[in-house]
């Protein structure tokens, strides 16, 4: 037979295998033991690529572990890093929410500011912050945190400003118990916890362990009702005709960044005298939407968070001595005008 016809045949027969393959599925056992049959050959012939890869995970060198081990090192600490900022982040961002909430509860107009430095001065307990003449502040404006009041303008400069906290020794605040409504004064403690004790209370008042103290509005300098201490503890001597009571103040003071100036009345202002500059007050008694208060308390808060953060160094203000008492009532008084002045 010559070669065309067997090529023919061979074609022909093929195709009919593969036919009947395809429709009666004649060679699927077939195709199973020579897949078996084969399986050895497939393993023997991917034997050196199997050998060469082991070589490589053993034999490979001391010194790139090293640098891989610092590579993820360095991966790990830019990563605790991030982490570390969104928290941060996280935690401002609920303090500035808080103190949004709490400006609402204020009648009169509010400015934002920071705290940028503390006084270094021994047994005086001032901060300052970053609002000064040119943003309208004037000496005897109420400093207040989204959780009580915290203090007292005491010194006003061109662009920052001191304030005295209510634990200083030399500063007293009007309260009252919300409970009862029984006024004292609250002054700070002398001692090195920042506490505040209640003067000149009677033995017999009804003033209890976890009361809290609120601002009265005596003296017209701080927000009437505003939080501000919690009473810790109540001590009566039957030897003395006053009990010693102590309390914790609410505000976040050793904390807290974010906080809230309160402008004076309209006659206290008169008496220091107009200001020059324009300050971007938010008036609270005013018919704002609340989205509208937010979002101008948040324009304040980017303008703060936008200033560089860096350590502020100024003297101890002059004007209050450390010798120098402070009035019973109010913290600080407003200057008196100059001769010729109305």
């Amino acid at each position: 037979m010559s070669l065309e016809y067997r090529v023919a045949a061979f074609v022909v027969l093929s195709v009919a295998v593969m036919f009947a393959d395809s429709r009666f599925d004649y060679l699927d056992r077939v195709r199973y033991s020579l897949g078996f049959l084969t399986a050895p050959v497939y393993w023997v012939a991917d034997t050196p690529a199997r050998i060469s890869y082991w070589i490589d995970d053993v034999f490979v060198s001391h010194g790139d572990l090293i640098e891989e081990n610092e590579r993820l090192r360095e991966e790990l600490l830019f990563a605790q890093r991030e982490l570390q900022l969104l928290a941060g982040l996280a935690t401002e961002n609920s303090r500035l929410r808080a103190l949004q909430e709490a400006s609402a509860s204020v009648d009169g107009r509010v400015l934002t500011a920071e705290i940028i430095n503390i006084s270094s001065s021994p047994g005086s307990r001032r901060v300052l912050i970053n609002r000064g003449a040119t943003d309208g502040v004037l000496e005897g404006q109420a400093l207040l945190d989204a959780h009580g009041l915290m203090g007292q303008v005491v010194e006003v400069l061109p662009f920052t400003s001191w304030v005295m906290l209510i634990t200083d020794s030399r500063h007293g605040t009007p309260v009252q118990v919300n409970r009862n409504g029984e006024r004292a004064i609250a002054r700070g403690s002398r001692g090195d916890i920042p506490e505040l004790e209640l003067e000149y209370v009677p033995d017999t008042s009804d003033i209890e362990v976890g009361d809290l103290l609120v601002s009265s509005g005596l003296g017209q300098r701080f927000p009437k009702d505003y939080p501000v201490a919690e009473v810790i503890s109540v001590v009566h001597d039957r030897g003395q005709p006053f009990a010693r009571i102590r309390a914790r103040p609410l505000a976040q003071m050793d904390r807290t960044r974010h906080v809230m100036l309160l402008a004076l009345s309209a006659d206290d202002s008169q008496r220091i005298g107009p200001s020059s500059a324009a300050p971007v007050w938010l008036d609270t008694n005013q018919q704002f939407s609340s989205t509208s208060i937010v979002d101008q308390i948040e324009e304040q808060i980017d303008e703060l968070s936008a200033q560089p953060h860096e350590e502020v160094v100024n003297p101890a203000p002059e004007s209050v001595g450390l010798d120098s008492p402070m009035p019973s009532e109010v913290a600080d008084t407003v200057p008196e005008a100059p001769t010729g002045q109305e």
